[in-house]
Order: structure tokens, then sequence, then C-alpha cells
């Protein structure tokens, strides 16, 4: 629906965000290291082996290590953890396949959030490729046990760039709501458009899943 590939221009704000970041940090990290080349303090970590390591014997595997922190450090910096979608009120719905129409120019992470169900029992939590019409290739799904009335559920899907639906199989009933944060909830690479169902257009509800937590991986959740 929408195309944001991602640029390698030097000139946009993101490339000289993050080529600063690491670039900064990562002078520091060797300079630190040249600092301490005789240091005896016994490593504890990746990034004392690097400050503790003596000249010509440095295990590259450390840099590997720092490295990737620096990396998962930009991205929560590009995408900003946050809490989206409505609180849990409106009616109970049992239709099958409507849910959050989302795309992401870079990889996320759905993590916890609240659902409010009409009864006990089990439903399967669904993320798929979805075009805004009748592409539904499911990516990841989930069973998720619950009680009737509020539950915090756990996710846990990562996603690569790409557009989607969230919605569950089936049609165990779960409370929706309508909301009116699309557009103010969009930013960062995330736009929201609606929620949908294969074939049908948007609509301003919010399907299911409340104060679903959105990270750039999953140890940068709020």
């Amino acid at each position: 629906m929408v195309d944001q590939s991602h640029t390698d221009d030097p000139d946009s704000n993101n490339h000289w965000t993050r080529r600063t970041f690491i670039g900064a940090l990562g002078a520091a990290g060797i300079a630190g290291a040249a600092a301490n080349v005789n240091a005896q303090t016994q490593p504890t970590d990746p990034v004392t082996e690097l400050e503790n390591a003596a000249d010509g014997n440095v295990d590259l595997r450390a840099f590997d290590e720092v490295l990737g922190r620096l990396e998962r450090a930009a991205d929560a910096l590009e995408f900003p953890a946050r809490r989206i979608g409505s609180a849990p009120r409106g009616q109970q719905h049992g239709a099958s396949r409507w849910g959050i129409h989302f795309s992401t120019d870079q990889p996320i992470h759905l993590g916890t959030a609240t659902v409010d169900a009409d009864q006990s029992g089990t439903f399967t939590a669904v993320v798929a490729d979805y075009d805004g019409n009748n592409q539904f290739d499911p990516v990841h799904q989930r069973d998720i046990t619950v009680e009737a009335g509020i539950n915090e559920i756990n996710l846990d899907m990562a996603l690569e760039p790409g557009e989607y639906l969230l919605t569950r199989d089936g049609g165990f009933p779960l409370r929706r709501s309508a909301w009116s944060g699309w557009e103010s909830q969009s930013r960062d690479g995330l736009e929201l458009y609606g929620g949908s169902k294969p074939g049908y257009e948007s609509n301003r509800y919010w399907y299911y899943y409340f104060d679903l937590h959105v990270a750039a991986h999953e140890d940068a959740h709020l």
C-alpha cells in the first residue's frame, strides 16, 4: 500500500544518527581499550574484555558483541518503545479475521497487550502479511489461553519491515473499541491504517490487543 523502503542516503537523518552514534561510541570503546592495554582486571563481559585486552591478543568475538550492542541501541533510538491502542471498552466481537492493519519500515517486536475476553478459553493470535485487500499470509501464530474478563498476554512476535494485519483466528469473542489515535500514533516508520479485514475497507476500530507494547526489539520495551 505504501512503499517506505529504507534509504542509505548519507543526507538522511536516520543514517546520520546511526552512523554518528555508533561511530562515537565505537571510537570511545577503542580509545578505552588502548588506554587500558596493560590492565589486569578480571574480565566480566565483552566490554571489559576489550578494555583489558593485551596488545595483539584481542578476541574478535568481543568486538562483535560490542558492535551488536551498539546496533541495538541505535535501533532503539530510531524507533522508541511505545504503548499504543485504546483502553478496553466498547463491545465484544466474534467475527473472524478483523484486526489492526499497519506497516513498518524497520524491524519491530510486538510484546505484551491487554485483551478483554467474553469467556474463558484459548484463541490463536495471528500476524499475517497483508496488502489491504485480499492477501492474508500468516507469518506468526500463537495460542493464547485467557480467563473471562481482562487478561494481560504476551504476543512475543518479531516482525521484519512489511505490511501486516494483527488479528486472531476464528470467532473467539474479544472486545474491540472505537479509537481516534491512528494518525497521532503513526510515526518513526510505523504506519497505522485502521481496523481491517481481508476484502474490506479499513474502519476506525481498534481490535482486541489494547495497550499494545511495540519496540525495536524484545529487550527494548517500556
